[in-house]
């Protein structure tokens, strides 16, 4: 999954790729785009001492941040341990500490927050980056952006060809059945072979926008925003708000919509309450 994006705006490049709502209205960022914002991200992660096997966690809402940072940290052969954005202070502690994670990319100031209260804990832990806004504590994505983007600019290839089928992509954390939660281990390679397998069953087709509320930590979400850019697919945020969903889907049209039971019952009743 390394060079997925680069691939991606090889073949697909002024086609959009993602689709959010910004100051009211819905803003496109095409494939080339995408890879402009993502190559310093990358760059940025890798001068502050990420290597090939670092765990970079990431602490958000799905949201075209989060996938920047996703494809910024697998391009340089980071594991990426996604946490959701619902967890407690002492959840995030025990993914973070499980994954032995030394940065954690936190959304905004709520995110920030439960970082800040087990920070104490977190020996490991080298560095707070945040999505949006900026603080005293944490590097801001400008100034990761500004670091990345005052480097070898030629190095991004090498570190994205370096990574193997064998590497590990993902710790997807799950509650399991008993005690706390399990880190299913994730390589490249599996990651791939199940992108082959949604490709050969048109789980999503290159025409599709898919309308995505679901947390990226989950590994049903990660799936379609990996697929969406294998494919060449639009990928549509959601606003953040679960009221919004409805209003959002009349808006986009999405062709593909994955969601749980309970929000499809919502819209049953919607559409037949008229």
């Amino acid at each position: 999954l390394a060079d997925l994006l680069p691939l991606a705006a090889q073949e697909y490049g002024g086609m959009p790729a993602v689709r959010y709502k910004d100051s009211g209205q819905w803003v496109d960022r095409s494939f080339a785009e995408v890879l402009e914002i993502v190559r310093p991200l990358a760059l940025g992660l890798a001068e502050l001492g990420v290597v090939k096997g670092d765990r970079v966690s990431i602490l958000g809402n799905t949201r075209p941040e989060w996938t920047y940072f996703d494809f910024a940290a697998l391009s340089i052969g980071a594991t990426v341990v996604p946490i959701y954005q619902t967890n407690s202070p002492e959840e995030c502690r025990y993914v973070l500490e499980n994954s032995d994670a030394i940065i954690v990319v936190v959304e905004d100031d709520e995110q920030l927050e439960k970082i800040r209260a087990v920070r104490d804990k977190l020996p490991r832990l080298e560095q707070i980056v945040r999505m949006t806004g900026s603080s005293d504590d944490a590097l801001s994505m400008a100034d990761l952006t500004a670091r990345g983007a005052a480097g070898d600019q030629g190095r991004w290839q090498s570190l994205y060809s370096a990574v193997t089928p064998a590497d590990i992509c993902t710790f997807i954390y799950t509650s399991g059945t008993t005690g706390p939660p399990k880190g299913c281990i994730i390589s490249h390679g599996n990651y791939r072979a199940m992108l082959d397998m949604i490709n050969e069953t048109s789980v999503i087709e290159g025409e599709d926008v898919s309308y995505l509320y679901l947390p990226l930590a989950h590994s049903f979400a990660l799936l379609i925003q990996l697929g969406s850019f294998d494919l060449g697919a639009t990928l549509a945020y959601w606003e953040r708000d679960p009221l919004k969903i409805l209003p959002n889907l009349a808006e986009l049209k999405p062709t593909y919509f994955p969601s749980v039971p309970r929000i499809f019952e919502k819209i049953y009743t919607a559409a037949n309450s008229g």
